[in-house]
């Protein structure tokens, strides 16, 4: 008896952004080779899922999540994709999601590769043929850091943030006008001085600004200082190359400044100040880090305090929070953690990101109008743009005539090339908003295992743990904390 239940098939399409507008890979034409594949074999299509400008290395694809979800709710019986890739690129990702369709009974059907897992030859194959497709993955990556080593030796600027003293033109550092006089006044004041600190005093003191208008301070000098770049030289994978820029300072003015920090690298144990907040930890009052430090009294006791580094500039307003005891410091803070572990605010830290979730969803769904009007105007756009041309091929004008009508059809094409853009702009614009969509339960997960953990862990494991799960924190004089556990800021 010949088996009439209709196969239900999901359809899934992924453009990643840098090739929506390549010719035969488009979400449309992959739509619409799907939708025949379809009509000829007489299934019925449940959903077509549309992934717009992922990459298909992870699984972290909203569409691709729906997919999932309908297959573990059996509510398909085949996944249909143009080629492989459109998938997953993944080795591992894959194999994960072909255990999820096995266990579901649902099939994969693959046009390009002509795959087919109801049969034993099609799953093998379809193995095989994943394989390469990460290897080739790889195989690229290994190839642009070959390319880049190979920039590197030949003295060749690689990109990246620009250093400070030089603009970058077509890819090659040239002195910058203004930027360069700094970095030698910076050389030549640290050789006279041999302090990073008062070398901040001075540049802030004749108006010398970072590139982000900002003062100086003595951490960024010290970079600066030691970054062979200023002597005409490329740093790439830790090793040093002679470049084809040009040099801000002489080999000598260099050299001194190194022989200097050489010298001044003499450390006791004893000077070594551990801050477990050390990183993280900020002034409440003026929002400024701050930092490890230490005191030693006349009877040789240490004290120990977090300082905020406003106070390393005496010309600022004083900030009322200049210390803070460390050991107070992180009881405070550690037991204000502990206390986001409790039920109760477990969950108004959900209520809190649902809210913030439910402002971004509602953002989208505008852009998503946006993006919808202007497609629509689009092709209004296209459509007048036909009219336009075939009234020029099938009718008989004068010239004057023809140069009007060519002059609209140019008028068509310019707002057309327009539009486009505006789309492809909004379209990243939702991308990069979708993904501040935050999920709860890591953070969740987290404070659970502190919570059961946190009198068991070592002082590094402690700072670890902190590191990688907050953000931010602001103490107050008042001991009132705030923390931003990776993009939740909530008040404790």
């Amino acid at each position: 008896m010949i088996d009439m239940t209709p196969v239900v098939v999901a359809l899934y399409i992924r453009v990643s952004t840098d090739r929506q507008a390549k010719e035969g890979d488009s979400l449309e034409e992959q739509e619409s080779e799907l939708k025949k594949f379809c009509d000829f074999r007489n299934y019925r299509i449940h959903q077509i899922y549309i992934e717009k400008g992922k990459s298909g290395g992870n699984t972290n694809r909203p569409e691709y999540k729906k997919l999932v979800a309908d297959i573990e709710a059996k509510k398909i019986t085949a996944v249909v994709v143009k080629k492989l890739d459109r998938l997953s690129r993944s080795l591992l990702d894959f194999e994960q999601l072909m255990t999820t369709m096995q266990r579901n009974d649902v099939e994969f059907i693959s046009l390009r590769e002509n795959f087919d897992t109801t049969t034993a030859m099609g799953k093998a194959m379809l193995r095989v043929a994943l394989v390469f497709a990460q290897l080739e993955r790889e195989q690229t990556a290994e190839r642009i850091k070959d390319v880049f080593a190979w920039r590197a030796e030949q003295g060749l600027y690689n990109g990246g943030t620009r250093p400070f003293g030089y603009d970058s033109v077509s890819s090659e550092l040239i002195p910058h006008k203004q930027e360069k006089k700094i970095i030698q006044f910076i050389f030549e004041t640290f050789i006279k001085t041999k302090s990073t600190t008062i070398v901040a005093n001075e540049c802030n003191v004749m108006g010398f600004r970072n590139r982000n208008g900002a003062m100086w301070d003595k951490r960024q000098l010290h970079k600066i200082l030691n970054h062979p770049v200023y002597l005409g030289k490329i740093r790439w994978n830790s090793q040093i190359f002679t470049g084809i820029h040009q040099p801000l300072v002489s080999e000598l003015l260099f050299n001194q400044a190194q022989t200097i920090f050489s010298e001044r690298k003499v450390y006791r144990k004893s000077k070594i100040v551990l801050g477990l907040l050390k990183g993280v930890l900020f002034c409440g009052e003026c929002h400024h880090l701050m930092t490890p430090n230490y005191t030693k009294k006349k009877n040789g006791k240490i004290y120990r305090y977090y300082r905020c580094v406003s106070t390393l500039n005496p010309k600022g307003k004083p900030c009322i929070n200049k210390y803070f005891n460390m050991e107070k410091a992180n009881k405070i803070v550690l037991q204000k953690v502990l206390s986001c572990a409790t039920e109760q605010q477990l969950q108004n830290i959900s209520n809190h990101v649902e809210k913030k979730n439910d402002e971004v969803r509602k953002e989208l769904t505008v852009i998503q109008i946006e993006i919808e009007g202007m497609e629509n105007m689009l092709e209004s756009i296209k459509s007048k743009k036909e009219t336009y041309l075939d009234s020029l091929i099938s009718n008989q004008f004068v010239a004057k005539e023809r140069e009007m009508i060519n002059s609209k059809i140019d008028e068509f094409t310019l707002q057309e090339k327009q539009l486009k853009g505006s789309i492809m702009k909004l379209q990243f614009e939702y991308t990069q908003k979708e993904e501040q969509i935050s999920s709860v339960e890591r953070l969740k997960k987290e404070l659970v295992f502190f919570k059961i953990n946190s009198q068991s862990l070592e002082t590094n494991e402690l700072k670890k743990w902190l590191l990688d799960t907050i953000e931010r924190i602001e103490i107050f004089k008042d001991e009132t904390v705030v923390m931003n556990f990776k993009g939740i800021a909530l008040l404790v």
